[in-house]
């Protein structure tokens, strides 16, 4: 009996530990993937924070191609920005990455739309204030410390930042 009893023990510590490593093996490939997804918005950051060039070269009247190929650039990392808070939002189910991800979502529909219509400086041209104030709320959130560290105001900003723009 007292064998038996050792042969049980043992072999719950055996599951227990088993099951420990596999949770803390999970654990880590997830916070791998979250720091993979807080990098690809980072990035994504920079490049919208530049956004205020765009009434630059509206100013500088340069050409639809010109202006065109820059948009489709803000676009691209529109649509990086919407994926990866999309992907950070059903890793934690926290709100702010929602509401950054709906934010980049309305961003990267109007940018398509200007990229896409006959005269891309009319359709920026109505929005170049709002376009330049979504560039500093972008710019804010990189020198408070990234998408990692973004506020839930400031998600709701932007958020209501980008319900703005006409499309």
């Amino acid at each position: 009996m007292r064998h038996l009893a050792l042969i049980i023990i043992s072999v719950l510590l055996i599951v227990s530990a088993s099951l420990g490593y596999a949770y803390h093996e999970k654990k880590t490939e997830v916070d791998d993937a979250e720091r993979g997804l807080m990098a690809i918005s980072n990035t994504a950051l920079f490049c919208l924070e530049e956004m205020n060039a765009l009434g630059i070269m509206l100013e500088n009247n340069v050409s639809k191609d010109v202006l065109r190929e820059r948009v489709s650039r803000y676009a691209y990392c529109s649509v990086m920005m919407e994926k990866a808070a999309f992907s950070l939002y059903l890793l934690n189910e926290d709100e702010r990455y929602w509401r950054l991800h709906v934010a980049a979502s309305n961003l990267e529909v109007y940018l398509h739309t200007a990229m896409n219509s006959p005269n891309p400086d009319e359709v920026l041209s109505d929005d170049v204030k709002l376009l330049n104030e979504i560039s500093r709320e972008l710019g804010a959130v990189l020198e408070n410390g990234g998408v990692g560290e973004l506020s839930p105001a400031r998600a709701e900003r932007l958020f209501n930042l980008t319900q703005r723009l006409s499309s």
